[in-house]
């Protein structure tokens, strides 16, 4: 039933796609990308809304919802619990998001830049060519690794404090914090029964507690960053594209890190991306 990602349901009607959808692409469109950030394009109201399934801390989930807003496309945006295994195994067969759900195309898709790619290509959802295609960024990406660790000691635990919508009750925390290993920890050795589900806590919380010595780390990540991030409005010279869809989705979360010192460039690349695409940050629950 899964293939590529994407589910087929019976009776399907798939829109037009494909190269005919590029040849939509133009000079004023690619210009209107690179203004995206602080100027919307129309909005496009479909007959029926696409949906999003979605965890609210998810980077992957977040590229989605970041490319539809930013094409200004309405959109419904479901939260799911997370130790829901029902909902999204019965609409893409196992536990993953994001899902997107297209009812007049009854298609089913799971993989989050194939979808952002699928709405960029297709004039339904408006202008196609909007987002400049990915530039193979080896120094964020150099970037993005070396922050790695840092970032899961900091993000895990303040997911648990946030409020977030997939963690309302306590087996959606509890589902997270058994299958989201802090480091130096393995997820092998997390996992373990004998582990334990107590000493996941004291590790989450002893991350936490190191936070003060971690920010002067991640502060000077921060100063790096600012040096990789063209303008405030675009990552790569390209201007708007799918570098931003991934860059600022990941950056999102640390918004919620009370101490992270943002340089100039990438706190009004943080707010203009929020702003344009409707996805907000997470300052007003920083912790």
């Amino acid at each position: 039933m899964i293939a590529g990602g994407s589910v087929k349901v019976p009776a399907a009607r798939v829109g037009s796609q494909g190269i005919a959808g590029r040849r939509g692409v133009s000079v004023r469109a690619r210009a209107s990308a690179v203004r995206a950030a602080v100027e919307r394009p129309p909005k496009v109201v479909l007959d029926e809304l696409p949906i999003v399934y979605a965890y609210d801390h998810c980077p992957y989930c977040v590229r989605v919802r970041l490319g539809l807003g930013l094409k200004n496309v309405k959109h419904e945006v479901v939260f799911m619990a997370n130790d829901d295994v029902k909902k999204p195994t019965g609409l893409i067969g196992k536990k993953i998001a994001p899902i997107f759900e297209i009812p007049d195309e009854k298609l089913i898709m799971g993989e989050s830049m194939d979808i952002v790619k699928k709405i960029d290509a297709e004039e339904k959802y408006g202008s196609t060519g909007f987002f400049a295609g990915a530039t193979d960024r080896k120094d964020i990406k150099a970037w993005m690794k070396s922050v790695k660790d840092l970032l899961r000691l900091l993000h895990r635990p303040r997911y648990m404090s946030a409020s977030l919508p997939e963690f309302q009750q306590r087996d959606s925390r509890d589902y997270f914090v058994g299958g989201h290993p802090v480091p130096p920890y393995d997820k092998p050795e997390w996992k373990a029964e004998e582990f334990g589900q107590e000493a996941r806590e004291e590790a989450d919380a002893a991350a936490m507690a190191k936070t003060p010595e971690l920010l002067p780390e991640l502060n000077a990540a921060l100063v790096e960053l600012e040096k990789l991030i063209y303008s405030d409005s675009s990552c790569s010279e390209v201007g708007l594209g799918l570098d931003d869809i991934d860059l600022w989705s990941r950056l999102r979360s640390v918004t919620l890190v009370e101490g992270a010192e943002f340089q100039p460039k990438t706190l009004a690349y943080l707010n203009n991306l929020s702003e344009a695409g409707d996805v907000p940050l997470y300052f007003g629950m920083k912790c």
